[in-house]
C-alpha cells in the first residue's frame, strides 16, 4: 500500500521536469536528447532530438499517415524565440519527403472527394516544407497549455498517368502537455483548419484535422 502514496506524489507535486515535447514552445536543456512519439487520427509521428543547444532544438523526423497512406521522412527544427517562467514560443521548421500509396493529400475536399486522393493503388511523392509557430503557456511547474499554427506545403508528383498539384493546409491545433517524472512528459492535442489545393487553373477548398497523445522521454 506505500507505492500508492508514492506515486500520487510524482504525479502531483513539483519537480524540476520541464515540458520540452516537439508540439511545443519549449526546448530542452543543452545537451539534453529526446524521444518523442504521438499516434492518433490520421496521423502517427517520431522524432528523435538529438541536438539540443540554448536556441535550436532539431533530429530527425518520420510520420506516417493512415489515410491515405503516407510516409514521411525529414528533419525538425525549433528555435526558441520567446523563453520565460510563463511563456514560450518557438518557431518550427520540418521540411521532408513524402511517398503516398493512394494520392497523399492530407485534406478532404467535399467538392471533388478524388482530388489528390484515390481509393486504388496511385503512387505519389514529393517535397514538404512544414513552417509555423509552437507555444507554451505555464500554468504551473507540471502543466502546460500548448497551441500551435503549422503550414505543412506540398508539392506532390503522381505516376501513372502523371500529374502535379500542390497543397497547403492550414494547421491551427491546442492541447495540454503535462510533466509526469523528472524525464518524461506527456502531451494530447487536437486540431484542424481549411486546405488549399491546385493544380493549373484548378483549385479547390477543403478541411484537414487531426488527434494526437504522445509522450517524450529525456536523457
Amino acid at each position: 500500500m506505500r507505492l500508492l502514496p508514492i506515486l500520487l506524489a510524482a504525479l502531483l507535486l513539483p519537480s524540476s521536469a520541464s515540458a520540452a515535447g516537439v508540439m511545443g514552445g519549449s526546448l530542452n536543456r543543452v545537451g539534453v536528447k529526446s524521444h518523442n512519439a504521438a499516434g492518433g487520427w490520421p496521423d502517427f509521428m517520431y522524432v528523435w532530438e538529438g541536438l539540443s543547444k540554448e536556441k535550436v532544438a532539431l533530429g530527425p523526423r518520420v510520420d506516417l499517415r493512415a489515410w491515405p497512406l503516407t510516409l514521411g521522412l525529414g528533419l525538425h527544427a525549433r528555435f526558441s524565440l520567446v523563453d520565460s517562467k510563463k511563456f514560450s514560443l518557438a518557431a518550427l521548421a520540418h521540411p521532408s519527403i513524402a511517398l503516398a500509396a493512394f494520392g497523399g493529400a492530407k485534406g478532404t475536399y467535399p467538392v471533388n472527394f478524388g482530388y489528390g486522393r484515390s481509393r486504388t493503388f496511385r503512387f505519389s511523392f514529393g517535397p514538404v516544407l512544414d513552417f509555423g509557430l509552437l507555444a507554451s503557456i505555464h500554468i504551473n511547474p507540471r502543466w502546460h497549455v500548448i497551441i500551435n499554427w503549422e503550414n505543412p506545403v506540398a508539392f506532390w508528383v503522381w505516376t501513372n498517368p502523371a500529374a502535379w498539384y500542390i497543397e497547403w493546409p492550414f494547421v491551427f491545433s491546442g492541447g495540454i502537455e503535462y510533466d509526469a517524472f523528472h524525464a518524461t512528459s506527456l502531451f494530447a492535442r487536437v486540431g484542424g483548419g481549411p486546405t488549399v489545393a491546385f493544380s493549373g487553373g484548378n483549385q479547390l477548398l477543403g478541411f484537414n484535422w487531426h488527434i494526437q497523445v504522445g509522450a517524450q522521454f529525456r536523457y
